[in-house]
C-alpha cells in the first residue's frame, strides 16, 4: 500500500498517462465527458490553483455542491482540494423543488464543518441565485453565506506543470493528512462529518480491491451520487488507486431510465457494479420486453447501503439469467462513512443466507433453526472481514460490553485501519466513546467502533445484519426489527409504493406501540377514481398483527416522496419519529382523494392544460407573463427547472411528462400536446371496457376453485401461432393494448387479505408483455421460463413472444390461468388477428362488444352459490356417493403434485375420427365427447375392477340458458367441474354404455354449473370436504386451426397447460385431455405413477383398451338405449 492517494496518482501519471480514467455518460447514455490520467490532474491541478488565488488555503474547508450530472467538475473540484491540502467537504446540491426541505441539511454541513467557501458550477449558482431571492419574498429558508466559488471559470494547468503540482502535493502531504470530510447520511441523527486521512482511504481502498477483485482490468459502471461514500469512495477513488475505468451517470437518470445501468454494464463490459437493494428493483422494474444485453463481464455485484433481500437476489437472477448473469457475483457488503465505506464482503460465490426462527430473534435475540411452520427471518450474510489487512467484526452486548456467543445478537463492533479518528468538531470524550470504544473484557487493549447496528456472527466469523440499535421496537418484552416489518408492510396492497415504508415505536400512556407510514404508488393517486385507503391501512394492520402479533398504533398513508431519506435514498426512521411526534407527519397524512386528477374538464380543453402550464412555469421562474410559443430555455428554465415543471404537471394532473422527452426546444404548447395525448388515448381504451372499474371483483367459481387447490401463480394455459403475414413488434403491442382495454379480467390482479384471496382491476399497460426475438437460441431459454415470468399480483398476465427466424414468425402466448379458461384462446387468437388487420389498414382499433363482461358473470354466479344452486345439492351428494377405486383414494393417500406427474399422447386419425362422428346414440349422431367419455368409463372400470365410478368432468359455463347472459365471447375463466357418477359397465355392451352416459349428461343440473358454485362459493361441507374423484375427463372441442383472415395459424398443437414441476398444486392421480385438431383426434393423458401403483406399462395398456372400446362403439353403430 501507498502512503497516500497522491501517491498512487503519480504512479498513475507516469505509467499510462492516457489511460480511459473516467466516462460520464448523460441521459441518453451517450458520453457526455471523459477524461485519462493527465486530463484529471490538468484538472485537478488547475482548480488548485484557482481555489489558492481565491484565498482557500490548506485546511480550509470547501462545500463541493454539484448537481448530479457534473460529474467530471466534481472529481475536479475534490483532486484540486487534495493538491491544495484543503479539506473537501462533498454535499448533495439541494433540489430546487424542495428547498425547505434540503436547505437545513447544507446549512447544517456548512455551519459544522466551518467552511467559508463552497466550488460549483455556474449555472447550478445561477438557479441558487433565482431561488434565493424567491425564498427570502416568501419567508422560507436561505442560502448559507458562503464565498462561492465557480468551476467553469478554471482553466486547466499545461501538463508538465500540472504532473510538477502533483508531485509537490504528494511529498507534502502525508498518511495523517485530511482528505475530506464525510458527512454521513444522518438516517438516525443529524449528520456528522467523518474525517478521512490519507490513511483511512489507502487501506480501505485495498481492502475493497483484495475483497472484490477489483484491478486495472476491471470497468467500474455506475449510478450512486458521486458525494456519497459508495459513490465516492466506491467509484471514483476506487478507480484512481486500482488502475480501473469507472463509466458513471446521474441518479436522476437512472431513476427515469434504470435499464441504462444494464445497457451501460453491456456496452463498457462492465465488471463491477454497486447499490444499495432498491436500485436492483429498479433495475428490474426498468426491463423492456425483448431486451438481450450480455452481462457476462460482470465480476462483482455489489450491495450496501441498506439490508440485502434474497428475495431481490432471487428474482434478479431470474430475470437476467437469460442475459448470462452470474448469480455468484453477487455481493452483500457491510460498510459505513466511520470506515471510509467497506468493511467486509466477498465476490466469488453466492451470499451465505442463515436462516432463522423469527419469534427466538425477537424474543431472545438469537437466531437458531426455524421450527416446522415457525416464522423465518432470513438474512443475508455479508462476508468474512479479512483478517490479513487487520480488520475484525464482533457482534458485543451493548450493556456488558462483552461479546456475543456465535449467532447471539449484538452491537456490531469494528476495528479496522480504515476506521476514522473522529466526527469533525466534536471532544476528544465524543470522539473516544464512538471510534475507539473497549471492550469490559480484561487485558484486552484494543480500539473498535461502535456502529449502532445489530448482527450476529456466524461460526466462520461471517457478519449478519439485523438492523439498527437505535430503530429497535420493544413491544411486550420482543425486539421487533422494524426492516422485518417493513417489508411486510409494502407487500399489503398493490396501492403501496415499494421500499417506501417506515415502521417506529412510539411511547403511548408509557407502552411502546408500532406506528407505520407508507407511501401510495404514483399510479393510484393518478387515477381517477377515490383511492383505497381504508383497504390499504386495514391491509397494512393485518400484514403486522400476522407478521409479528402486535397492533398498530396508527397507520399514515402518505403522497409519494413524503417520507424523510437520506441523500443516499435510506429511509430516516428517526426524523420520521420526530415528524410524528410534532404532528407534521400526520398533517401530511391522506385521508380522502388527495389534489386534482385527470378529469372531463382536462381531457376536453388544451387551452385549460396551457393555463396550467403557465401557471406552473410561472410558479418555477416567478414570472407573470408566460408566452406558450417560447422554446422554454429561452425562458430561463434549465435542467433542473424542467424537472421541477415536470413534477408539478404531474402533481396538478397526473399526468407524466418524463423530463427526458422535455428537451430545451420545448414550448409550453408542445407540453400540452403530450399531455393531451395521454388522455387521448386513455377514453379509446376505456371506450371499450365501459366505465373504469374499481373495488375488489367476486372471484368465479373456477377460479376458487384453483386458489382452493394451491393454483395461485403456478398454472398458465400456452399456445404457439405461425404468423402468415409479417407482424412488427410494435403492431402487436397496439393490437394488445386495444385486446386488453376490452376484456377487463385480462387486467386482473390478486392479492392475499387477511390470509383470503381477493381480485381487482390493475392498468392496461402492466396487464401485458411483448416480447420479440430473432433467434432460435434465445426462443428456447425464454419458452422454457416463459410461464415463471407472469406475475398475478402487480402484472403482466400475459405475456406474446414474437419469433422471428429469417422470413419465418412464431407467436407465443402464454396466460395466466386465473384470467381465462381454454375457450378463452381462441377468442383471443381470432381477436388480435382482427385488430392487427385493422391496425394494418390504419383504422381504429376497435371492436364491437358482442358478449357480456367477465364480472357480470362472476357476479351472477356467487349469487347462483347462495341461491338457486341449493336446489341441485342433493343430486351432487348422489354422485359424491361412489366409492373412490382401490388404487386411489384421497382420503387417505398423499396428495398428487406436479412434479408427481408423467405424460403420454394418443392420436385417432382423421379416419378414426371420421368414424367417431359417425357414431348414433338413439338416431342420431353421438357427440365425440360423449363417445369419448364412455369409452373412457368402460377403460376405467375394466382395468380397476370397480363398478360404479365417479369421474370429473367439465363444463365451459358458456350454457346461456343456465343463467341468461350471453358470454360465448367472455374472456375469462368461467368453466366449472363437477363429478358424475356411471353404473358398472361390465354387463353393458358399448352401444348401452354410450346411450348410458348420454342419459346422464343430459340430466346434469344447471350444466354442472352449481356444483363448484355450492363448494368454493357456498362452501358446502357436505361436498367440499368429500373425496375427489381419481379420473378427470376433459373435453376441449374442434380446435381451430387458422384464425379469421388467416394471420394466425395454429402450430401442431396448444401447448395446453404449463406448470411449474415444483409447484405443491393438488392434482387427480389421471387426468385425460381430449380435442380435435385437423380432423386429428389429440387424447393427452396425465397420470402419477407413484398414486396409482402403476410399475412402467400400464399406461400402454390403457391407451390399447381405449382404442379397443372406441372401436367397439364404432362397430356397433351406437344403437342401442339406456338400460
Amino acid at each position: 500500500m501507498t502512503a497516500s492517494l497522491l501517491t498512487t496518482m503519480v504512479e498513475r501519471l507516469d505509467a499510462a498517462p492516457r489511460a480511459p480514467l473516467y466516462t460520464f455518460l448523460d441521459r441518453h447514455g451517450q458520453e457526455a465527458d471523459s477524461a485519462g490520467y493527465e486530463d484529471v490532474v490538468r484538472r485537478a491541478a488547475g482548480t488548485a490553483d484557482f481555489l489558492q488565488a481565491a484565498g482557500v488555503e490548506p485546511g480550509d474547508r470547501v462545500l463541493l455542491i454539484f448537481p448530479p450530472d457534473d460529474g467530471l467538475d466534481f472529481v475536479a473540484g475534490f483532486f484540486g482540494c487534495m493538491l491544495l491540502g484543503a479539506i473537501a467537504v462533498p454535499v448533495a446540491s439541494p433540489d430546487p423543488r424542495h428547498l425547505d426541505r434540503e436547505m437545513p441539511k447544507l446549512r447544517h454541513v456548512a455551519e459544522d464543518s466551518g467552511a467559508r467557501f463552497a466550488l460549483t458550477h455556474g449555472k447550478y449558482r445561477a438557479l441558487t441565485a433565482v431561488t434565493a431571492v424567491a425564498n427570502r419574498l416568501r419567508g422560507g429558508e436561505s442560502w448559507p453565506k458562503l464565498s462561492w466559488l465557480l468551476s467553469n471559470r478554471v482553466k486547466r494547468a499545461e501538463p508538465k506543470e500540472a504532473a510538477t503540482r502533483l508531485a509537490q502535493a504528494a511529498s507534502r502531504f502525508g498518511p495523517d493528512d485530511i482528505v475530506y470530510l464525510q458527512y454521513t447520511s444522518g438516517s438516525t441523527s443529524a449528520p456528522k462529518g467523518v474525517v478521512l486521512r490519507h490513511r483511512n482511504l489507502v487501506h480501505n481502498l485495498e481492502l475493497i480491491a483484495r475483497n472484490t477483485r477489483v484491478d486495472s482490468d476491471s470497468v467500474l459502471v455506475g449510478w450512486v451520487p458521486l458525494f456519497h461514500d459508495m459513490g465516492l469512495a466506491g467509484g471514483i477513488l476506487n478507480a484512481m488507486y486500482t488502475g480501473a475505468r469507472c463509466v458513471a451517470f446521474s441518479p436522476i437518470t437512472f431513476l427515469v431510465a434504470p435499464r441504462l445501468w444494464v445497457e451501460a454494464i453491456d456496452r463498457y463490459r462492465g465488471t463491477h457494479i454497486a447499490g444499495p437493494n432498491f436500485g436492483y428493483e429498479y433495475v428490474l422494474r426498468g426491463l423492456r420486453d425483448g431486451d438481450a444485453f450480455d452481462l457476462s463481464s460482470l465480476r462483482a455485484t455489489l450491495q450496501g447501503g441498506e439490508p440485502m433481500l434474497a428475495s431481490t437476489m432471487d428474482r434478479f437472477e431470474a430475470a437476467l439469467s437469460p442475459m448470462r448473469f452470474d448469480p455468484a457475483s453477487f455481493c452483500n457488503v457491510y460498510g459505513m462513512a466511520e470506515a471510509v465505506l467497506f468493511v467486509s464482503g466477498q465476490t466469488g460465490s453466492r451470499p451465505t443466507l442463515l436462516r432463522g426462527d423469527r419469534a427466538m430473534l425477537d424474543r431472545d435475540g438469537v437466531i437458531v433453526p426455524p421450527a416446522p411452520d415457525a416464522p423465518v427471518v432470513t438474512l443475508v450474510g455479508s462476508g468474512v472481514p479479512d483478517a490479513e489487512l487487520g480488520v475484525t467484526v464482533i457482534a458485543v452486548d451493548p450493556v456488558t460490553r462483552r461479546p456475543q456467543p456465535p449467532h447471539v445478537v449484538g452491537e456490531l463492533w469494528v476495528s479496522s485501519a480504515s476506521v476514522s479518528t473522529g466526527y469533525w468538531g466534536r471532544t476528544d470524550e465524543e470522539n473516544a466513546a464512538v471510534f475507539a470504544a473497549r471492550l469490559a473484557t480484561p487485558d484486552d487493549e484494543r480500539r473498535f467502533l461502535r456502529t449502532g447496528d445489530l448482527g450476529v456472527i456466524g461460526d466462520d466469523g461471517e457478519v449478519f445484519i439485523c438492523g439498527r440499535l437505535k430503530d429497535l421496537i420493544i413491544v411486550g418484552g420482543r425486539n421487533i426489527h422494524p426492516q422485518d416489518l417493513e417489508a411486510a408492510v409494502v407487500a399489503a396492497d398493490p396501492i403501496l409504493r415499494p421500499g417506501n415504508a417506515v415502521a417506529f415505536g412510539v411511547q403511548v400512556d408509557g407502552v411502546e406501540r408500532v406506528v407505520v407510514a407508507a407511501e401510495l404508488r404514483k399510479k393510484a393517486l393518478a387515477s381517477r377514481e377515490p383511492v383505497p385507503l381504508d383497504r390499504a391501512a386495514a391491509a397494512i394492520r393485518a400484514a403486522v398483527a400476522a407478521h409479528c402479533g402486535v397492533q398498530c398504533h396508527e397507520v399514515l398513508l402518505l403522497k409519494p416522496d413524503s417520507l424523510p431519506k437520506t441523500t443516499s435514498g435510506k429511509l430516516q426512521r428517526g426524523e420520521c419519529k420526530e415528524r410524528w411526534t410534532s404532528g407534521a407527519l400526520r398533517s401530511a397524512a391522506l385521508t380522502g382523494k388527495p389534489g386534482p386528477r385527470p378529469s372531463q374538464e382536462i381531457q376536453g380543453d388544451t387551452e385549460y392544460v396551457l393555463r396550467l402550464l403557465q401557471q406552473d412555469v410561472a410558479a418555477v421562474l416567478q414570472l407573470t407573463d408566460v408566452p406558450v410559443d417560447v422554446p422554454l430555455r429561452d425562458l430561463g428554465l434549465d435542467s433542473l427547472g424542467m424537472m421541477d415543471l415536470a413534477a408539478r404537471v404531474e402533481d396538478r394532473t397526473g399526468a407524466r411528462v418524463p423530463p427526458a422527452e422535455v428537451n430545451d426546444g420545448s414550448t409550453l404548447r408542445a407540453l400540452a400536446t403530450l399531455v393531451m395525448r395521454q388522455f387521448e388515448q386513455a377514453p379509446a381504451a376505456e371506450s371499450q371496457a365501459g366505465a373504469p372499474q374499481t373495488g375488489d371483483v367476486p372471484f368465479s367459481a373456477a377460479q376458487t376453485h384453483a386458489l382452493h387447490l394451491g393454483q395461485w401463480n403456478w398454472w398458465n394455459r400456452a399456445i404457439m401461432l405461425d404468423v402468415h403475414r409479417r407482424l412488427t413488434p410494435e403492431r402487436l403491442q397496439r393490437a394488445t393494448t386495444a385486446l386488453v382495454a376490452r376484456h377487463e379480467a385480462l387486467r386482473l390482479r390478486f392479492r392475499r387479505d387477511d390470509g383470503r384471496f381477493a381480485q381487482h382491476y390493475g392498468d392496461i399497460e402492466d396487464s401485458f408483455a411483448v416480447e420479440s426475438v430473432t433467434a432460435p437460441d434465445e426462443f428456447l431459454p425464454l419458452l422454457d421460463e416463459q410461464h415463471r415470468r407472469l406475475d398475478i399480483e402487480n402484472g403482466p398476465v400475459m405475456r406474446l413472444l414474437l419469433v422471428e427466424t429469417g422470413a419465418e414468425q412464431q407467436l407465443f402466448i402464454t396466460v395466466n390461468h386465473l384470467v381465462m379458461d381454454a375457450a378463452t384462446l381462441g377468442i383471443l387468437v381470432d381477436e388480435l388477428d382482427r385488430l392487427c388487420e385493422l391496425d394494418e389498414r390504419g383504422e381504429r382499433l376497435r371492436l364491437a362488444r358482442t358478449s357480456a363482461r367477465f364480472e357480470s358473470f362472476s357476479c351472477w354466479v356467487n349469487d347462483f352459490a347462495h341461491d338457486g344452486a341449493r336446489a341441485d345439492l342433493d343430486f351432487w351428494r348422489e354422485q359424491l356417493d361412489a366409492a373412490p377405486p382401490a388404487a386411489y383414494d384421497s382420503r387417505v393417500h398423499p396428495a398428487v403434485t406436479m412434479k408427481d406427474l408423467a405424460s403420454a399422447h394418443q392420436y385417432l386419425l382423421p379416419d378414426e375420427t371420421r368414424a367417431l362422428r359417425d357414431v348414433r346414440m338413439d338416431g342420431r349422431r353421438a357427440p365425440v365427447a360423449t363417445t369419448l367419455l364412455a369409452a373412457l368409463v368402460r377403460t376405467a372400470q375394466s382395468r380397476w375392477s370397480c363398478g360404479r365410478l365417479a369421474v370429473k368432468l367439465s363444463s365451459s359455463g358458456r350454457q346461456s340458458a343456465v343463467h341468461g347472459l350471453d358470454v360465448s365471447r367472455t374472456v375469462g375463466d368461467l368453466h366449472s367441474t363437477f363429478p358424475l357418477a356411471f353404473a358398472d359397465s361390465s354387463a353393458q355392451s358399448p352401444a348401452e354404455t354410450l346411450a348410458a352416459v348420454g342419459e346422464r349428461l343430459t340430466h346434469v343440473p344447471s350444466a354442472g354449473m352449481s356444483f363448484d358454485a355450492l363448494r368454493y362459493l357456498n362452501e358446502e361441507k357436505s361436498i367440499l370436504d368429500a373425496p375427489a374423484p381419481t379420473l378427470w375427463f376433459n373435453f376441449q372441442g374442434e380446435v381451430p386451426t387458422r384464425s379469421r383472415s388467416g394471420l394466425f395459424a395454429l402450430r401442431d398443437a396448444p401447448l395446453g397447460d404449463m406448470w411449474d414441476p415444483e409447484c405443491g398444486v393438488k392434482q387427480p392421480p389421471l387426468y385425460v385431455e381430449c380435442s380435435v385438431i385437423e380432423g386429428t383426434t389429440r387424447i393427452d393423458w396425465y397420470y402419477s405413477p407413484r398414486h396409482l401403483e402403476w410399475s412402467g406399462g400400464e399406461i400402454d395398456e390403457w391407451q390399447t383398451r381405449l382404442a379397443d372400446e372406441l372401436r367397439g362403439m364404432v362397430r356397433s353403430g351406437g344403437s342401442a338405449t339406456p338400460r
